[in-house]
């Protein structure tokens, strides 16, 4: 019984170092973080008569991930924002808030080859739901940007 044991060991220990000395290099670059906010107020539309001003916090979180070379390509960003849709004029304003992710496959120049992204718009008047391919322009799923959303939010604030 002891030989048999010492078989199954001498056996699983040289099926393991020939899987090793057999597998090609291994990717062992650890993928890189970057993490950073900015505040940004910019003007989002115009209503009959005023302009509706976006301020968010922008929070951003881009993972790169690397070749075995050291190369990049592909990354992840991932973004989260706050803030309030306003009238300029009368200081009205809405909540806005919502999430977005990219997705790049990079070429070895560093450019882009293919980019989508999902993304999550929970505004009341502007919400959005879905998938953006870059390459295409097709969008998938609940576009809040509609000319009836827009008539809303206009009323709402212009009010």
């Amino acid at each position: 019984m002891h030989r048999s044991l010492r078989n199954r060991v001498a056996a699983t220990v040289i099926a393991g170092a020939a899987l090793a000395l057999t597998a090609g290099p291994v990717a062992a670059v650890t993928p890189s973080t970057e993490s950073w906010t900015n505040h940004v107020e910019i003007g989002f539309i115009d209503c009959d008569g005023f302009t509706v001003v976006g301020t968010w916090d922008i929070h951003h979180k881009l993972t790169t991930f690397y070749g075995a070379d050291g190369v990049p390509i592909r990354d992840i960003e991932q973004i989260d924002f706050s803030g309030r849709l306003t009238n300029a004029v009368t200081g009205a304003s809405v909540p806005d808030g919502g999430a977005r992710s990219f997705f790049d496959t990079l070429a070895p120049d560093g450019s882009f080859l293919t980019t989508y992204s999902v993304q999550v718009r929970k505004s009341a008047y502007v919400h959005t739901a879905g998938r953006l391919d870059f390459q295409s322009g097709d969008f998938h799923g609940v576009d809040g940007f509609a000319p009836a959303n827009i008539a809303a939010l206009c009323e709402a604030l212009g009010g």
